[in-house]
């Protein structure tokens, strides 16, 4: 038989192991619950506005010596 003060129950750092597994997957799943009562809503994106930069695409010259 096995010598009573060697049971995994009787060992601190099992139970500090299964405190912490069961605080990982208790803030695991409070957040998830949080972040799905929470979610975020599409912004309503208005008319565009005009850039100051060029086009990505310029278009080329008029005549063939511009460079």
């Amino acid at each position: 038989m096995k010598d009573a003060a060697n049971r995994w129950y009787r060992v601190p750092e099992v139970w500090l192991m299964i405190v912490l597994l069961v605080a990982t997957m208790t803030g695991s799943l409070a957040l998830v619950a949080t972040a799905f009562d929470n979610r975020d809503e599409l912004p309503h994106v208005g008319a565009r506005i005009a850039s100051p930069l060029p086009p990505t695409s310029a278009e080329h010259p008029a005549d063939q010596a511009t460079p």
